[in-house]
């Protein structure tokens, strides 16, 4: 074997490790963990300068970039029941903006970013309530734990 195809066949190993290590999932999950903390805190210093409605437009005309490389993607097209996808991620997309307007508001009128970005990102428990009593979903004892724990969080954060 020549030393360029060692180095190339233990990179090549290397990278399947980092990824049994790291799955894609995990990786994506720490970028939106990075990306939305750094969204929250920016949101609360421009909370002073534009009101609640004027940072939604903004907001929105910021992913605007993001929606013409989406729409220009090849899986566009995908899913096997297109119309109600397109229904679901309309209210997803109505939710989703209701849901800023309210966290904007919650900046505006003088929380604080260091309480109101955590108690927010504890959206999830709301998830697992649907996901328990709508979908019928199990929880382990494990998982009942975080969540009696997110709860302890939701209290010690707004105190």
């Amino acid at each position: 074997m020549i030393s360029g195809e060692k180095s190339s066949a233990a990179a090549t190993s290397s990278a399947q490790h980092l990824k049994q290590k790291f799955p894609a999932w995990l990786v994506y999950s720490i970028l939106t963990l990075l990306l939305w903390g750094i969204w929250g805190a920016t949101s609360k210093a421009i909370s002073d300068d534009i009101n609640t409605y004027t940072n939604q437009v903004l907001f929105s005309l910021g992913v605007t970039p993001l929606i013409l490389l989406v729409a220009f993607s090849p899986r566009l097209k995908g899913g096997t029941q297109r119309k109600r996808g397109i229904f679901y991620a309309f209210i997803t997309g109505i939710l989703g903006g209701t849901g800023n307007i309210a966290f904007f508001k919650s900046l505006m009128v003088g929380g604080k970013a260091s309480v109101v970005v955590p108690a927010t990102s504890l959206s999830p428990v709301i998830t697992v309530l649907m996901g328990y009593f709508i979908l019928k979903e199990r929880l382990t004892t494990v998982q009942k734990l975080g969540f009696a724990l997110a709860m302890v969080a939701i209290y010690l954060l707004s105190v």
